[in-house]
Formats: structure tokens, sequence, C-alpha cells
């Protein structure tokens, strides 16, 4: 919760909760988190399936971390966003040619790199 903390309260001198979170989504963290700093809030509303879901948030303004709402506010980013709340499959594919990519750099083997059974964790 730390992260998104200073979007609800005390954003900035003309805001106090920050103007690109939806109004009624910006309520719901504070009501749960005013208690202290030690709480949850989910990325999008289907955390525990892979879709498209995190850019339909963005959308709606639902977007927990600033930087991840600016991808929807600003212009440049913004028909990324909309292309892939729109079009679920399209995101698929460039997520999978993306994974891709990124597990050919700097492939370690050998005694050099694991397949690790926890990601968090050294086996």
């Amino acid at each position: 919760m730390l992260i998104i903390k200073h979007r609800l309260s005390n954003f900035d001198s003309t805001h106090d909760v920050d103007p690109t979170l939806d109004a009624q989504f910006a309520k719901s963290p504070s009501k749960k988190c005013s208690g202290g700093d030690k709480c949850e809030q989910a990325f999008d509303s289907t955390k525990d399936t892979f879709d498209n879901d995190y850019y339909n948030a963005l959308q709606r303004k639902t977007g927990v971390l600033f930087s991840d709402q600016t991808l929807y506010n600003n212009p440049r980013t913004r028909g990324i966003v909309n292309a892939y709340a729109f079009n679920q499959a399209m995101f698929f594919l460039d997520f999978q040619q993306a994974m891709i990519k990124m597990g050919l750099l700097d492939v370690k083997e050998g005694s050099n790199g694991e397949v690790r059974t926890n990601c968090r964790i050294i086996n």
C-alpha cells in the first residue's frame, strides 16, 4: 500500500486525491488502509486470471500505480492500452513474443544458471 498511499491523500498543492484516479476507486483503498500502511489492493479485478483486465482497469482510471495509470493518461501510449483492452488476443500474442525475446537474453546454462522452482528463492 505504501506505493499508492501518496495518491490517496495530500497528492499535490491543488488536489488531495490524485485526479487521474477514479473517485470511487480512490475511496476503496482509503477505507481499507486508513488504519496503517499494511493493506493490499489488486492491480485488476481478475488477479488470479491471466487476461487483459489490467488494461481495462487503466481505461476505468483504476490503475493502482501512478506509473501504470500514466500508460493510459499519456497520449503516446494510450493507443497501446486501448488496443490491449479491446483485443485480448493481440495482448496475448504480443506478450508471448515479448516473453520469447526476454528468454533469449543472456541465457544461463549448466553451472552458470538454474531454473528456479520458486522465482523468489535461489534453489
